[in-house]
């Protein structure tokens, strides 16, 4: 009793870190497409793409951990939205697009000498992560879709600078304006150096 007491909250801890973006992915998918404008403009939701600000985010909150819920949400959307690709497929897109996160995050955080609370996360800061997120997730997407479908790379370029302008307002918008309410509350603050502090404890 005295192991699974103390095993409880890092497993919440866990839970909590996947469970979350997961849901948060979902929420910003379906609250896009709810917009009136984007109801009869679909099109333009290419353009400010929110739930990539969603998954940037959230590994900038929760680490990698976050990454397999984004992930499994990638891969359930693909799932339920385009059923004729084998499942293997969409896995593979998923898995890639975790792992670039993953890497792009920390080694921007680092670079920036960004602190994983993000106090000292400046304007600049989020436009520099913004733009590395969006084109590394922006070319590494369409080269794997490119080579799984066997497409002819002439249209390559095109595709991607599509998703990476897309998904750099999407980042410009959400981890700006989040970053922005977190730095100004305390709560928030010590409520992600809790979570943080409680899995290495774990």
């Amino acid at each position: 009793m005295l192991i699974s007491s103390k095993k409880s909250p890092l497993v919440s801890i866990i839970l909590l870190k996947i469970g979350l973006p997961f849901c948060l992915y979902f929420l910003t998918l379906y609250a896009v497409k709810a917009l009136p404008i984007l109801v009869n403009h679909p099109e333009l939701s290419y353009f400010v793409y929110l739930p990539a600000g969603i998954k940037v985010l959230s590994v900038l909150i929760f680490g990698w951990m976050a990454a397999i819920g984004i992930g499994l949400a990638v891969f359930v959307r693909l799932l339920i939205f385009q059923p004729e690709q084998p499942w293997v497929v969409w896995f593979i897109v998923a898995l890639v697009g975790s792992a670039v996160l993953v890497l792009v995050v920390n080694l921007t955080l680092k670079g920036l000498g960004v602190s994983r609370d993000l106090h000292n996360l400046k304007y600049r800061d989020v436009i520099t992560l913004a733009l590395l997120a969006s084109i590394a997730h922006g070319f590494s997407y369409t080269y794997v879709i490119f080579t799984i479908h066997h497409y002819a790379f002439d249209n390559f370029m095109r595709e991607g600078m599509i998703i990476v302008m897309g998904g750099f307002f999407g980042n410009m918008l959400i981890i700006g304006l989040l970053t922005f309410v977190i730095q100004r509350n305390t709560w928030l603050q010590n409520e992600i150096k809790r979570l943080n502090d409680g899995e290495h404890q774990g």
